[in-house]
C-alpha cells in the first residue's frame, strides 16, 4: 500500500490551518495581554462579581472593623487584586445565597479573611446582585478586645 504524498500534504495543510486558527482563538480569549484577572474559572467569576457589587456591612461588623483599625472601605482594588477564594471553607451549595471565604491583604499589608454572602440573582444583569459581609478575621493580629454587640 503506497502513500500518496499529494494527499498527505493536502491533509497536513488543512490540519495545520485548523491548528493555527485554534491557537489564535485560544490566545484571543485567554491570553490577550490583559493584566486583569481572568473570569472564566469559578474563582475569577466570584471575585469579579463581588468586586462589582456593593457589599453591605452590618452595624456590628462596622464596630468590629473600627476596633481592629480597619477602614470600612477596605474592600478596595488592593483587596480584590490579592484576593483568593477558598472553596473548601465556602458554603457554595447553600441556596439561595452561597457564602464565600475570601483571604486577602489590605493596603498596609495585614492579612484578613472574610465571609461574604453572595445573593446573585443574575450574573450578567447590572445591579441584580446583593452581597453582604458576614464576618471577618484579622489574621495578622489575632488579639482584639472589642465590645461590639
Amino acid at each position: 500500500m503506497a502513500i500518496d504524498k499529494k494527499k498527505l500534504f493536502y491533509r497536513l495543510k488543512f490540519y495545520g490551518l485548523g491548528f493555527g486558527l485554534g491557537c489564535v482563538a485560544v490566545w484571543a480569549t485567554l491570553y490577550n495581554g490583559k493584566t486583569e484577572r481572568s473570569s472564566w474559572l469559578p474563582e475569577g467569576r466570584v471575585l469579579e462579581f463581588l468586586e462589582r457589587t456593593d457589599v453591605k456591612i452590618s452595624h456590628q461588623l462596622k464596630c468590629e472593623l473600627k476596633c481592629a483599625n480597619i477602614p470600612e472601605n477596605f474592600l478596595d482594588s488592593t483587596f480584590w487584586e490579592n484576593a483568593a477564594v477558598d472553596f473548601d471553607l465556602s458554603a457554595t451549595k447553600r441556596k439561595p445565597c452561597p457564602e464565600h471565604y475570601i483571604k486577602s491583604k489590605l493596603k498596609d499589608g495585614r492579612e484578613v479573611s472574610v465571609f461574604i454572602e453572595n445573593c446573585e440573582t443574575c450574573f450578567e444583569c447590572e445591579g441584580e446582585g446583593v452581597a453582604s459581609l458576614r464576618s471577618f478575621d484579622n489574621i495578622t493580629e489575632k488579639e482584639n478586645s472589642c465590645d461590639c454587640k
